[in-house]
């Protein structure tokens, strides 16, 4: 009970903006530091009286690398250029070679797309097709690919209609504003339930762009006064007079409008964006207790005092928008407003680490857990704007430090002191994603699609499961071919459906942000990978794969297997049970491919497989 009183003490003691400002971490200027990130890290170590674990073998981390990087294993022959590479620059030129490997794109705008709720339906009761919402998906891997600089990244996306020169990808990239689920077809027929439909809508793009961009929670200052961050009702709607010109471009197939007519879609637009059409902004009112019928003074569009050492001013609108949005863009990632970088810094770490150095990755506020190593965070934010707001540098870095390299091995001195790895003395073992999960089974058993980009594909659901997406219904399909085996962030994303598989393996919800997923160890994930058809179709697709490449030699096509999947070769021992159980298999009346099979799907379900060290 002692945390729920020091929230109500400090609320009672509350101080002004300002000197909360000047008081709390994530809000002071970044402290700028000619450490590096292996010295900031055996500071801590050090003062703790611990030491780094010893670098992990080089299997280990091709594996790791690969996998973090492009969110695909090694391919066999990768491993052993690597392990024959005795050159200094040999973890080096790996590096770079994953950096810019589309598959790169694929993997970190996943990331990405977590953050901006992608989904490519409206969700609720008929959960409407979004037929060009792919096309969103597709910038975001295209962004992370070009390595675009984040100012423009953001401003594409909260103004892409208002930065200079804007086009159809500009346009696309709106779509993070309403990625958001909708129910544009039921949402009510009077003016008093459209007003509050849109409020809630707004609410949704205000409620991502303050936890995303700035990782606080200005959202939860709708209704009344934040409880515990200092951010007021009237911040709120501040910021919601910079998005009240905004309407919806590029209508969803069966919207209605309040008196029940289908609204008519222009087969000439190809994108959902959202976009003012003019300059001229409707006055913006804070709704008492968030009800749009019941209104109260009058607010200009800011951004909440707490976060700016200066109101920042809005230009006169241009002939086309209120310039508003591209306002709010530059202001965001200006190099003087420190939470941005910080919050970026910060999720480039969690990925790369599995955990943040605020382990709130979308609160930095003050029920946000403070930073392990504040001054590390501070030093990757200013990395990020010595290099304009790029990723890869930043990546390289990280990469190519001793702290990233350690092994996983545990020693009874860390244990005791560190139980939980906070000041990192090793490598935290990781559980694949699910989307890695997937790409990784279909890339063993050499069935991966790697056609990029277009829209979703629909994989084989279990018929038992369809009648749960009564609308918008999923395919029915008796076996899954070549396009249904293409990456998982390119499999279709239906709110009131998600597939199965992702499901299970924590894929987030798409109703909301999700910065960081869930981890769950259940029974029914070891059933799926025993029991799924999609799982026992890409064990034999492999045993044929390591049967053809290897030849008729059983120990050959076994090992060959093992590193398919494993990335390494098997022990002596490990081989020698293997050929017993391909042997007991066969006994059974088991054909030699099938047999193959069995242990490709022993394989596909150990933790070698499902776990990064």
């Amino acid at each position: 009970m002692l945390f729920p009183r020091l929230v109500l003490l400090s609320i009672l003691l509350w101080p002004s903006a300002t000197a909360w400002a000047e008081t709390h971490w994530a809000f002071a200027p970044l402290a700028s530091t000619a450490e590096s990130i292996d010295s900031l890290i055996l500071e801590r170590l050090t003062a703790a009286g611990l030491a780094q674990s010893p670098q992990a073998d080089r299997v280990t981390l091709i594996r790791r690398l690969t996998l973090d990087l492009t969110g695909l294993p090694p391919r066999p022959e990768a491993v052993a250029n690597f392990l024959q590479d005795d050159s200094p620059e040999a973890y080096e030129k790996v590096v770079d070679r994953l950096l810019a490997s589309p598959a790169y794109g694929e993997r970190w705008g996943r990331h990405w797309l977590d953050l901006a709720r992608y989904a490519d339906s409206g969700g609720y009761h008929n959960d409407l097709d979004r037929p060009h919402a792919w096309k969103y998906r597709d910038y975001v891997i295209r962004s992370f690919n070009e390595d675009k600089p984040f100012l423009r990244f953001v401003a594409e996306q909260i103004a892409g209609d208002e930065i200079e020169q804007p086009d159809e990808t500009s346009l696309i990239a709106t779509g993070f504003c309403r990625n958001g689920p909708s129910n544009d077809d039921n949402m009510g027929k009077t003016d008093a339930a459209i007003a509050q439909y849109r409020a809630d809508q707004l609410d949704d793009v205000i409620s991502t762009v303050s936890t995303v961009f700035l990782g606080v929670t200005i959202g939860c200052a709708r209704c009344h006064d934040h409880k515990t961050d200092p951010f007021t009702a009237k911040d709120y709607y501040s910021l919601l007079a910079i998005f009240n010109g905004t309407e919806k471009y590029g209508l969803v197939p069966g919207t209605e409008d309040k008196n029940g007519k289908k609204v008519t879609t222009d087969p000439n637009i190809h994108v959902h964006a959202l976009v003012e059409t003019g300059p001229v902004v409707p006055p913006t009112h804070v709704m008492l207790r968030g009800n749009a019928s019941n209104l109260g003074e009058e607010v200009p569009p800011a951004v909440p005092a707490v976060l700016a050492a200066q109101p920042i001013n809005f230009p006169a609108p241009s002939a086309k928008t209120s310039l508003r949005r591209r306002t709010l863009a530059e202001w965001i990632t200006s190099p003087e407003n420190p939470l941005t970088w910080r919050v970026l810094a910060n999720r480039v770490w969690q990925h790369h680490f599995g955990r943040g150095i605020v382990t709130t990755p979308s609160n930095f506020g003050l029920t946000g857990a403070p930073p392990t190593h504040p001054e590390l965070l501070d030093y990757l934010a200013q990395r990020l704007l010595v290099h304009g707001g790029r990723l890869k540098p930043v990546h390289r870095e990280i990469l190519l430090s001793a702290t990233y390299r350690q092994s996983c091995a545990t020693n009874p001195e860390g244990l005791r002191i560190d139980p939980e790895n906070r000041l990192l003395w090793r490598r935290n073992l990781q559980r694949m994603e699910a989307e890695v999960l997937r790409d990784s089974i279909l890339f063993s058993s050499g069935r991966l699609n790697p056609r990029m980009g277009g829209p979703g594909t629909k994989p084989r659901i279990r018929p038992s499961l369809l009648p749960v997406s009564q609308r918008n219904k999923w395919s029915s399909l008796k076996a899954d071919g070549p396009e249904q085996w293409r990456r998982s962030v390119y499999i279709y994303v239906k709110r009131q459906l998600l597939l199965p598989m992702m499901e299970l393996f924590d894929a987030p919800s798409t109703n909301d942000s999700c910065a960081l997923r869930s981890e769950s160890t259940v029974p029914t994930q070891a059933l799926v990978l025993m029991n799924d058809d999609f799982v026992e179709d890409q064990a034999v697709a492999l045993a044929e794969r390591a049967s053809r490449e290897a030849g008729e030699d059983l120990p050959t096509t076994v090992d060959r297997m093992f590193r398919l999947t494993w990335t390494r070769p098997p022990n002596r021992e490990r081989l020698a049970e293997a050929m017993r159980f391909v042997a007991a298999q066969e006994a059974a009346g088991r054909e030699r491919i099938e047999a193959l099979a069995d242990l490709a799907h022993v394989l596909f379900n150990a933790s070698e497989f499902l776990y990064i060290e």
